[in-house]
């Protein structure tokens, strides 16, 4: 990226992003490291985990329940959450995997998860979970790392993104995914269909829009493209959509990265976020807001869902509320309104 006379260089390794700022016309550099911490998508058996939640979650049609992943052990199990009641009823049954990234399917009847390998080589598949047998049927099997996926608004079939790779370009770099395309799984013949040839070196935030003609996520390819982009399912043409206000450019930091995007459910607003910021933007006008940046205690937006009968959004945060026995991060859930920025923590 270039704005001027100032090349922006942004490495990548691991959680870290270091942003090296270089003036030609200055005779000194500049060196800031900020962290951005974007979660994890499988389970390592170097992370001891127990009793504590882990980001990623999904809310009811009715707004009443969340489902999320809690630690027990160091496995991640399925919970359901009342967030009226504060009830909370484990869903998934013993498993030798470690069950995480639950999605509520579109009639809120199963939750879809991934089953993660505690291996140094991670795989994953994804499992389906009827709610109230708590049967659990693979989808896939563990061949591959399946990193996120998304249900058609129908229901019956599935999006899912798979890296080709996993491991470091760099001496200096903790191994992750790479190599990363889109595929789809029809959910009751089990037949799977590559619809992508990106190679991706990374590509996150899956989102569908609900007239199933659209995917919406951030992607860097290999050769440095990178950005929120939008593919049409049938064409596959990748539209790259940009705010038209970015307010960290203009206030002379690095731009927009559109991490973590998130499509709310009548596809008028998106998700995004930025190092230590959440921002919302309206998709026709492209017209972007600043609505989460906790000071002095700055912390990184673990995952975002929008309610279905408002504007409201839930989002996830690293917390130090824990118990006497718990190990590895926690995150907590809070609700937030983005018309006044009002953020008020569930008592889970």
């Amino acid at each position: 990226m270039i704005h001027g006379a100032l090349y922006d260089f942004v490495i990548h390794i691991n959680n870290l992003v270091a942003v090296i700022q270089i003036s030609k016309n200055m005779k000194y550099y500049t060196l800031i490291i900020i962290t951005y911490v974007m979660t994890s998508c499988y389970d390592s058996k170097q992370e001891p985990k127990n009793n504590v939640y882990r980001p990623e979650f999904d809310i009811s049609n009715d707004n009443k329940n969340i489902i999320c992943s809690y630690y027990e052990n160091n496995k991640g199990y399925i919970y359901k959450i009342d967030i009226i009641n504060n009830q909370k009823r484990k869903i998934s049954l013993e498993s030798k995997y470690s069950l995480i990234k639950p999605i509520y399917s579109p009639n809120n009847k199963q939750i879809a998860c991934l089953a993660t390998t505690l291996t140094e080589e991670p795989k994953s598949k994804i499992c389906l979970i009827d709610i109230e047998s708590r049967k659990m049927v693979d989808l896939t099997n563990d061949s591959s790392l399946i990193l996120e996926y998304v249900f058609s608004p129908s229901g019956k079939s599935i999006y899912f993104t798979v890296a080709g790779h996993f491991g470091n370009y760099s001496p200096i770099a903790s191994k992750a995914p790479h190599g990363i395309d889109i595929y789809t799984i029809d959910i009751s013949t089990k037949r799977i269909k590559k619809i992508t040839d990106l190679n991706a070196y990374n590509l996150h935030g899956l989102s569908i829009t609900n007239n199933n003609d659209s995917l919406l996520f951030h992607l860097t390819t290999v050769d440095n493209k990178s950005g929120l982009f939008e593919m049409d399912i049938k064409s596959k043409n990748l539209l790259k959509v940009n705010a038209v206000n970015d307010l960290r450019a203009k206030d002379n930091v690095s731009p927009y990265e559109y991490y973590g995007p998130v499509l709310s459910k009548d596809n008028s607003k998106i998700a995004f976020s930025e190092p230590y910021e959440l921002y919302i933007m309206e998709k026709q006008t492209k017209i972007s807001k600043l609505i989460f940046r906790r000071e002095p205690n700055i912390v990184n937006v673990g995952d975002v869902k929008f309610f279905y009968s408002n504007n409201y959004l839930m989002i996830s945060l690293p917390t130090d509320s824990k118990t006497s026995n718990s190990t590895g991060e926690n995150f907590g859930f809070y609700t937030l309104n983005p018309e006044t920025n009002v953020l008020k923590e569930l008592n889970l």
